[in-house]
């Protein structure tokens, strides 16, 4: 029975060798792949963290350094208040001017990075400056500050101004001054230089590969940024410019009291959507992650606010720093898996083909095995044809003998019935003729009963012989049936084998 073929699935079409070499691979580079995931899920969040927890700690030192900063000079303005000459000044003794003068030059030497200090009287003028006036135009306290002053019980920060001399940003710091009768005799003012707070942020850049900073003022102005040139003796872009469009009232302000440089540069917007939500949503993420204005790839950014004045002080670096370890771990896993996989491959080859070699002999041995044997089948079924048409053909013959033999034997008896009618009747005859043709007659007939015996015993020999002929020639068929049957299986073995090591069907 000839076994049916079926179809082979799409992966027993790659030779065993291939599949071998592939399971290889795969056994080789899984663990690597594995690896490389998890490095993905868990090192890499592990880093943000971490990178997270540093920047976080970062923003949280220099705003409490610049609250610290601030504190301490409000404390210094805050003495120059007391100061008894500097009331009784206010107060309309112009002996203690020189006096007053003197304890605002000891003021302002306590610190290198103050501009200089200003008394005002209670409307506002100024009385007297150490140790001149900056350059900032119509020098007097604005009125919406002077408005603030006087329905204020403390001291007050500006907003940012730029001194256009200088190219450095300031603010002034004002207090009340109260006379000994505890009547309001004027305001003081010292004006601060931010060049610590500008020094700290343009360092941030050395925290990492990228990172920089900036500080927002409570007006979403960038009043510090990172500045990229190393020389200083340009502005970063960004400096000075809102992340928001300004309210009109601030726009006015802005103009009013020449806020963030801008009769040298018009303050223009800079829009930044992610930090201008930031400052109106109270409850915003301490750590977030967005893309800044002026930058195409993604930051982690962490933010700190102040006590003292309204700023938020931003920490900012690039997230492919942050992840360049998991990165680097990554493409190191992913070479190694590289190589790993080509010298699995080369491997699997080898020990494929060493694996494969005597399958393919046997299969090889088993291809020519099959080969003669269809070829004895073809033989032997030719053969029992032909015997097969020789037992028929002698068949035919011996239905011919047997009819002739019959026909003999017919005659013979039809002659020996005359004969005995001659004998019957001889007394009528010419009795020498007729007893000579009687036995003439006789004799024909005993021969040919005689001949018809022969040739019975040989109908009896040529039936046994086509009977044993017959016999041989069923066998013969059977055997040649049976190597076609053997060679479809073998074939059908083959193709296994071949399935098994891969190759042409």
């Amino acid at each position: 029975m000839v076994l049916s073929k079926r179809l082979s699935p799409p992966y027993r079409r790659l030779t065993l060798t291939a599949r071998f070499s592939g399971l290889l691979v795969l056994a080789v580079v899984l663990p690597l792949i594995i690896t490389v995931v998890a490095s993905e899920y868990s090192l890499r969040p592990t880093l943000i963290a971490q990178a997270s927890d540093q920047m976080g700690t970062d923003a949280s030192s220099h705003a409490q350094a610049i609250d610290a900063l601030l504190i301490a000079r409000l404390q210094d303005l805050q003495y120059l208040s007391q100061y008894k000459a500097i009331k009784r000044f206010l107060a309309g003794d112009p002996t203690y001017r020189d006096q007053a003068f003197n304890e605002m030059a000891v003021g302002n030497h306590l610190d290198p990075h103050y501009g200089n200090w200003t008394l005002f009287d209670a409307t506002g003028n100024l009385v007297l400056s150490y140790p001149g006036a900056l350059d900032r135009g119509q020098d007097k306290i604005p009125m919406p500050m002077l408005a603030r002053l006087q329905n204020h019980n403390d001291s007050l920060i500006s907003d940012v101004h730029l001194d256009t001399r200088t190219q450095m940003a300031y603010v002034d710091m004002y207090t009340l001054i109260m006379s000994e009768q505890n009547n309001l005799v004027g305001f003081g003012r010292a004006t601060f230089l931010l060049n610590d707070i500008w020094t700290a942020v343009n360092n941030e850049n050395s925290a990492a590969p990228g990172s920089y900073a900036m500080i927002l003022d409570g007006n979403g102005v960038r009043i510090a940024y990172t500045n990229p040139d190393k020389t200083l003796t340009t502005f970063p872009a960004p400096l000075f410019k809102p992340v928001t469009s300004l309210l009109p009232v601030v726009q006015q302000q802005v103009k009013d009291e020449n806020l963030y440089g801008n009769s040298l540069n018009a303050v223009q917007t800079l829009a930044d959507p992610s930090l201008a939500s930031m400052l109106q949503d109270h409850n915003w993420p301490d750590a977030f992650n967005f893309t800044p204005a002026t930058k195409a790839e993604n930051y982690q950014a962490y933010q700190v606010k102040t006590h003292v004045v309204p700023w938020t002080y931003i920490v900012l670096r690039p997230m492919n720093t942050i992840t360049s370890a998991a990165d680097r771990q990554t493409a190191t896993s992913i070479f190694i898996a590289a190589i790993v996989m080509v010298i699995a491959a080369v491997v699997g080859m080898l020990v494929g083909r060493t694996v494969t070699r005597p399958i393919l002999s046997s299969v090889n041995s088993l291809v020519s095995s099959s080969e003669m044997l269809n070829t004895l089948a073809s033989r032997e079924q030719v053969t029992a044809t032909e015997q097969k048409w020789i037992v028929e053909s002698s068949q035919t013959a011996l239905q011919s003998v047997q009819y002739y033999t019959e026909a003999t034997s017919v005659a013979a008896r039809k002659l020996d019935e005359i004969g005995e009618d001659l004998k019957r009747n001889w007394n009528r005859s010419d009795p020498r003729l007729a007893a000579q043709r009687l036995n003439e007659i006789l004799g024909a007939a005993q021969y040919i009963e005689k001949v018809s015996a022969h040739q019975d015993k040989s109908n009896q020999s040529l039936g046994t012989a086509i009977r044993i002929a017959t016999q041989v020639t069923d066998q013969l068929i059977a055997g040649a049936t049976s190597a076609s049957e053997a060679s479809s299986q073998l074939q059908e073995v083959i193709r296994q084998l071949r399935q098994v090591v891969g190759g042409n069907e």
